[in-house]
């Protein structure tokens, strides 16, 4: 998730995936580096940091660019010419807003379509994952979060414990953020649906209506992450979309 694409920086990771440019911030490698379960400050030594450290950064990398890649796919089948930025808590797969001027992608559906696939994207690689535990005899155990969010893992070890915390990192990542990308919050793709679904249905107060079912959700989100969750940050990020909302609902009423 991306409110704006990044400036360009010396540090930057560049290669092409299935015909895609592909940008890496520096920044999204800090920004996972800080997200590694467990807290960056927790383990005992550097063998137990790195052993949880590198199996989640790669499957940070792998599980958000599949994400991104879902994106990127749907947009070159409706004729876009996509690429792809990671960076910080996420990415973003663009293309430039000129071509989608009376192309088959500029509608409702394939726009919709757009904004699902990457959360579609991630669901496909958690079934993959899943499927290989599952055939492999560890298993899966699922468990509910504040009652409706699945946080799925790893039943047993499967051939160490570096990659069974990877396929259970790639797990947490398609399924867990997957769901929650999809919730009707500004910027995340569900906020995106949302937007196009209502527009759709009521031209003149789509956007409006798409802002204050944005400012619900995100403060409804904050409170579950605080209070049912005990996540702090993820609190104080729907916190600040939900405000990020309603500043904007602010200055679309003027005009």
């Amino acid at each position: 998730m991306l409110i704006g694409e990044p400036p360009r920086s010396q540090g930057d990771l560049h290669f092409s995936l299935f015909g895609i440019p592909v940008r890496v911030h520096p920044f999204f490698w800090l920004v996972g580096v800080l997200l590694t379960p467990g807290g960056l400050f927790d383990a005992p030594d550097l063998k137990v940091l790195l052993s949880a450290l590198v199996p989640w950064i790669v499957a940070f990398f792998l599980a958000i660019l599949i994400h991104e890649l879902g994106h990127a796919l749907v947009m070159r089948w409706y004729g876009f010419s996509p690429w792809i930025t990671l960076y910080g808590l996420g990415g973003l797969a663009s293309y430039n807003p000129s071509q989608g001027y009376g192309s088959k992608g500029s509608g409702t559906a394939p726009q919709v379509l757009i904004s699902a696939s990457g959360p579609g994207a991630g669901f496909l690689l958690a079934a993959l994952m899943a499927g290989v535990l599952i055939l492999a005899g560890a298993g899966l155990e699922v468990y509910l979060l504040a009652g409706f969010l699945p946080y799925v893992r790893a039943g047993g070890i499967l051939g160490s414990q570096a990659f069974t915390f990877f396929l259970n990192d790639v797990l947490f990542i398609s399924i867990f953020w997957g769901i929650i990308n999809l919730l009707p919050v500004y910027p995340l793709d569900g906020g995106n649906i949302a937007r196009e679904l209502l527009l759709r249905s009521n031209p003149r107060e789509g956007i409006r209506q798409s802002l204050i079912l944005s400012i619900i959700a995100g403060a409804a989100m904050a409170v579950v992450s605080l209070l049912q969750l005990g996540s702090l940050l993820m609190g104080l990020f729907f916190g600040y979309l939900a405000f990020t909302s309603y500043a904007t609902l602010q200055h679309y009423s003027r005009y």
